[in-house]
């Protein structure tokens, strides 16, 4: 269950949450050779290592929690969180530190700047301040991560020597792409297209790679948590970015095509249509309700309105997505499955599908709201090889 701060958003009686920031941070930078502190008493780095992170027992990453506990927290006592991790700096030598934390330390108005000052201080190593608080959803965390090690390690001025045809690739981790093909066939969708993939953000790439960022004529955000990280570095530089997933022939061309534009204007696009008298919580009974992350659900849902009139079965999808900040409103999202003809969403949904509605559910899992259980289900959805139409006609 999790609670909502605003009026409106309840607590969830049937649906599950989405990855909570913590994770979404340390899922981040995982692969960049830091040592990731998680300021809490216990609980969400094992959540995190044994639910949210695919990579946990194949490849290694410094992930540490603080153990912060009762004493400390009433007396706010910083001292303790400073020597542990100056010490375990000294021994581990990483190339930085990034400090977040879950909601104990928001609640004691825990200072996350200064104290990475003064670790900073104590052992020369760059340290990150990511003021997380548990409560918000990965893509939150994602995207702070990213434009945290972004303005401390990438330079801006890079970007007026960028080579032509050069992209990068924002927003990726393994809580949305997960750790079968997907990552891969999306570097060679757009390689295959002529285009350069400068560094993918951040999966498969190194942190030298990485801090070349600003190397490419604008960012791809493939999904939401990547659009924090794109809309920084276009303050910073005047980079314009892409919104869009290449799922499926039709959206993957519409997709490569933005790009091409996007990099001979320098305007910024988002590839998907604007689901007119639908809304995001009314859904007409003859309508697809696609659930997910906000990028996949609008890329997804273009992609089937982009078939044929004779593969489309007579009806148009709409996306329903979670809100970073307050996840996904439980009442609305029980009107809008019931109201679909047919739901693409993680099995984890079906719980409130009944009664007949949807006539039919397609499961289509997602790392970041069911974790590891449904991980071998997990479709190789990017790139022009994914077949809509064959997905809908389990429907």
């Amino acid at each position: 269950m999790q609670l909502f701060m605003k009026p409106d958003y309840q607590t969830h009686v049937f649906t599950s949450t989405y990855t909570a920031d913590v994770s979404g941070v340390c899922s981040a930078l995982y692969e960049l050779g830091g040592m990731s502190v998680l300021h809490d008493p216990s609980g969400c780095n094992s959540t995190y290592s044994t639910h949210d992170e695919p990579r946990w027992f194949d490849t290694d990453s410094l992930m540490y929690v603080s153990g912060l506990d009762e004493i400390t927290a009433v007396m706010g006592d910083d001292t303790v969180l400073i020597r542990d991790v100056v010490q375990a700096a000294a021994d581990l030598e990483p190339r930085f530190i990034t400090l977040c934390g879950a909601s104990i330390p928001h609640i004691i108005a825990f200072d996350y700047r200064g104290v990475a000052h003064l670790i900073e201080e104590e052992c020369g190593i760059p340290v990150l301040p990511v003021p997380t608080d548990g409560l918000k959803s990965y893509v939150s965390g994602v995207g702070l991560a990213f434009r945290a090690w972004l303005e401390r390690f990438a330079n801006p001025a890079e970007y007026k020597d960028a080579p032509d045809r050069t992209i990068n690739l924002m927003g990726v981790t393994p809580l949305d792409f997960s750790i079968n093909d997907n990552v891969a066939v999306l570097r060679r969708t757009f390689e295959d297209a002529g285009f350069t993939v400068n560094c993918c953000m951040a999966m498969g790439d190194s942190f030298e790679t990485l801090t070349h960022a600003y190397r490419a004529g604008c960012n791809v955000v493939v999904s939401s948590a990547g659009r924090k990280a794109a809309k920084f570095m276009k303050r910073k530089s005047g980079m314009p970015f892409v919104e869009g997933l290449p799922v499926g022939p039709e959206q993957t061309e519409a997709v490569l095509q933005a790009v091409a534009e996007t990099l001979a204007d320098g305007k910024d696009r988002r590839v998907w249509g604007k689901f007119e008298n639908t809304g995001r919580f009314t859904v007409p009974e003859d309508r697809i309700l696609v659930i997910g992350e906000e990028i996949f659900a609008h890329s997804l849902a273009d992609a089937i309105n982009r078939l044929p009139e004779d593969s489309r079965f007579g009806r148009t999808a709409c996306p329903f997505w979670p809100d970073e900040d307050e996840g996904m409103p439980e009442a609305e999202l029980i009107t809008a499955v019931r109201g679909a003809h047919t739901v693409i969403a993680d099995p984890l949904y079906k719980i409130i599908a009944r009664s007949g509605a949807p006539k039919a559910f397609l499961p289509f899992p997602h790392e970041a709201y069911s974790g590891r259980i449904f991980r071998s289900e997990i479709p190789v959805f990017c790139g022009k090889a994914f077949r809509i139409d064959e997905l809908l006609q389990r429907s």
